[in-house]
């Protein structure tokens, strides 16, 4: 949502993070054109929002250089007359978008069309800080795509439904990438167990198969070449991984792989030449997909891993002890509904971000999550945590603009319920949560359990399919992660897996509290998170299921007691004194013990509604959770 409308905007927002506790921004902003200094323009407010947050100590994550639009007239970035008609007819009259552009992976053209756009944006001028954005010390991470979801669309066929030019050149360096890896027919039907009828390396009349949906031969052959169409007319039946041997699968996985690693590759180099930010920070080659294994591996070649996570307030089940709502903290922890996405990908060696999270609203128990992942953080060693999203940067000139009535999801287009500024009871719980985070105040797991993987689970055919990327010792990583702290690495030298230290299956979860460090503690029996550290004192869960009517916190002599949950009059679902959910917690600022700190941020809150909302219950849905 940034930046504001006015530099009198930025500025007002930029101290208002400040002061919640943030750090930086991730920022969509690319701007490639000049302005004059002052004028309002977007450029202009876009720049300025980045003095801002230097002038303030803060840093930008450079999300947006991903960009730009490609025209037929773009033919000759790359000289190739032999097909300049078929790709300006390709591109149309009207051009194409080069983000989420799945033919930009193996088209020279479109790539370089990015890859110009990439630069458009490093060499321009910040005519605050006086910097090149490719020079501005004020970013301290890049990225090079957001979600492209690129191997699953491919695998499941979406280049299907391209032109008929970028289908045909996908499939053109299919048959050229076997060519390279096996030369001769009887070396293909060797390792493959056959080919259909038809099929020869020689007149490039291998069929692109199979996919992670049914396919047919004329959609995954090359209809430019004549001596494809004769060698396998009549093969018009639809084709499942079942008909074929796994090795031809490996195969489809391996060429993708080549594709798009080599694609990111020639990318970063590319952002990497072009100035002492980009060189010096590191580079995102994509955001997410969190359980696919061949995603994951991508994230692994780059400087750094990012992935994300979000999860939901209430529950769509009438039997639930707290419905319509729900309490992360009542179950074995997690920070998802059930596939992990940031539970595992931590790789050794690798910075790791949480590119976006957020719990939507509403959500009774919201107040716990930022403590939630702050826990997370901490066993895992993670190094950023980008919380989506603020939303829009408020109008300053009006008195109280962070005073209004809150977000909710709502059916129907984005879920708006990502918000968070105007709910003060979670910037509340974050602020204190940031503190925890960025002062390092609680201890790493001290000897976490790695998962390596092989080749055979790299190319294994069956991770085309969402979420079995990991087979089954994919079903240990939540519950180890929560134990133990994890890492994971894919190594394709080796054939098979490996899990080097302890691994707990699911639900086998003892003793509770589950404690992964000796300063973070799961009781979610009783239903409460705790942190017990010298820099750090914090309790969030149902008080009135304690068994004692205090909570204790010996690392720093903090005791929380005499605990009363006060509704204000008229509050939508309150808490009752059978709960006495709280969130409440002191951190150091200055890194120090608490005793000894000089400066602490303390946080004592509970839950938020705005006045008068109600909830229609009739209209539930279970797959999402969102009511109408």
């Amino acid at each position: 949502g940034f930046p504001g409308g006015t530099a009198a905007d930025n500025e007002a927002v930029v101290k208002r993070l400040k002061a919640m506790g943030f750090n930086m921004v991730r920022y969509w902003q690319s701007p490639t054109q000049d302005y004059v200094k002052g004028d309002n323009s977007e450029a202009d407010r876009a720049d300025h929002f980045l003095w801002c947050l230097q002038q303030n100590g803060m840093k930008a994550w450079g999300a947006g250089i991903n960009g730009g639009q490609v025209q037929p007239g773009d033919v000759d970035i790359v000289r190739d007359p032999a097909t300049t008609t078929a790709w300006k007819e390709a591109v149309g009259e009207k051009g194409m978008a080069i983000r989420d552009n799945i033919a930009r992976i193996w088209d020279s053209r479109l790539e370089s069309v990015g890859i110009r756009h990439m630069t458009e944006v490093g060499n321009h001028v910040n005519r605050y800080t006086g910097h090149r954005w490719a020079d501005d010390p004020v970013f301290a991470v890049w990225e090079l795509s957001n979600e492209e979801w690129w191997f699953g669309k491919m695998a499941r066929g979406e280049w299907q439904n391209l032109p008929p030019f970028f289908r045909n050149q996908l499939l053109q360096k299919w048959n050229g990438w076997l060519q390279n890896k096996y030369g001769t027919d009887d070396k293909l039907r060797a390792a493959w167990n056959g080919l259909l009828p038809g099929e020869s390396l020689k007149n490039g009349a291998v069929v692109f198969a199979p996919m992670g949906e049914p396919t047919r031969i004329d959609a995954a052959l090359n209809d430019a070449n004549p001596l494809a169409r004769r060698a396998v007319q009549g093969l018009s039946q639809k084709y499942t991984r079942d008909d074929f041997a796994r090795a031809r699968g490996e195969g489809v996985i391996a060429f993708l792989l080549d594709l798009w690693v080599s694609h990111k590759k020639r990318e970063a180099d590319a952002v990497k030449a072009l100035g002492k930010s980009m060189r010096l920070s590191p580079l995102v080659w994509d955001t997410g997909i969190g359980y696919e294994i061949q995603s994951q591996y991508l994230h692994q070649q780059a400087d750094a891993v990012a992935h994300d996570t979000y999860v939901t307030g209430f529950h769509h089940d009438p039997a639930h002890k707290r419905y319509p709502w729900f309490s992360g903290l009542e179950e074995q922890p997690r920070l998802c509904w059930d596939k992990p996405w940031v539970e595992q990908n931590r790789v050794e060696g690798k910075p790791y971000f949480v590119y976006e999270t957020q719990i939507e609203q509403p959500a009774k128990y919201r107040a716990e999550y930022p403590m939630r992942i702050a826990a997370l953080g901490a066993i895992q060693d993670w190094d950023i945590v980008c919380w989506h999203y603020f939303g829009s940067v408020p109008d300053s000139t009006q008195p109280k603009p962070y005073e209004k009535t809150m977000d909710y999801t709502t059916a129907g287009g984005h879920p708006q319920g990502y918000h968070y500024q105007f709910d003060e009871v979670q910037m509340a719980a974050m602020r204190t949560a940031a503190a925890v985070f960025t002062q390092g105040l609680l201890k790493p797991a001290p000897n976490p359990t790695t998962f390596v993987f092989g080749r055979k689970s790299l190319l294994d055919p069956a991770s085309m399919n969402y979420g079995r990327s990991y087979g089954e010792p994919g079903a240990q990583f939540m519950p180890t992660t929560y134990r133990y702290g994890m890492r994971l690495r894919i190594d394709p030298t080796r054939e098979g897996d490996e899990v080097i230290g302890p691994t707990y299956k699911p639900r086998v979860y003892e003793p509770c509290p589950l404690t992964p460090t000796e300063e973070i503690a799961y009781d979610w029996h009783r239903g409460n998170l705790r942190f017990d550290a010298p820099g750090v004192a914090m309790f969030t869960g149902f008080f009135a299921q304690l068994e004692s009517p205090q909570a204790h916190f010996g690392k720093s002599g903090v005791t929380l007691s005499d605990v009363v949950v006060v509704n204000p009059p008229g509050t939508p679902y309150p808490v009752g004194a059978d709960e006495k959910y709280v969130e409440f917690s002191v951190a150091s600022a200055d890194g120090k013990p608490l005793p000894e700190t000089r400066r602490a941020v303390l946080s004592l809150v509970s839950t938020s509604f705005n006045s008068g909302f109600q909830l229609d219950l009739s209209k539930l849905t279970q797959e999402f959770g969102w009511f109408l």
